[in-house]
């Protein structure tokens, strides 16, 4: 199997998110919805001409003490989740941190919070960046 040659520089973005529930939310739930965010954004990084994703990793870390880790390393993948969430949850933090080829980092900014918009604005008031 080869690999396409990749030939634009490469981009290193980090993002802290808090992310608090109106009210608690299942654990399932809100996988649900970062699942959906991750899937999005790799949707749109690929439509607006990203070239590779290196690749996107969220850790999860929870109000009552619980951690998730997902990542996702290709256009084409499913996210891969290491960890187990089992308790409701209030708050959220998560690390973004992604590695990608030929994209804007502002622009990369501005996707990961509209994903995050979509996916937890019927369950949130405000996403503290």
């Amino acid at each position: 199997m080869g690999h396409s040659h990749v030939d634009s520089e490469w981009v290193a973005f980090s993002k802290e998110l808090k992310v608090s529930f109106r009210a608690p939310i299942s654990p399932s739930l809100m996988i649900e919805r970062i699942y959906e965010v991750l899937i999005g954004l790799s949707r749109a990084l690929k439509e607006e001409g990203c070239q590779l994703i290196g690749h996107i990793k969220v850790l999860i870390r929870s109000d009552v003490g619980e951690h998730l880790f997902i990542s996702l390393t290709s256009f084409d993948q499913i996210p891969a989740f290491k960890g187990k969430m089992e308790k409701e949850v209030s708050e959220i933090m998560l690390t973004i941190n992604a590695i990608v080829y030929g994209f804007n980092e502002a622009r990369l900014n501005f996707l990961v919070g509209q994903k995050m918009e979509e996916q937890f604005k019927c369950y949130v008031d405000q996403l503290s960046c």
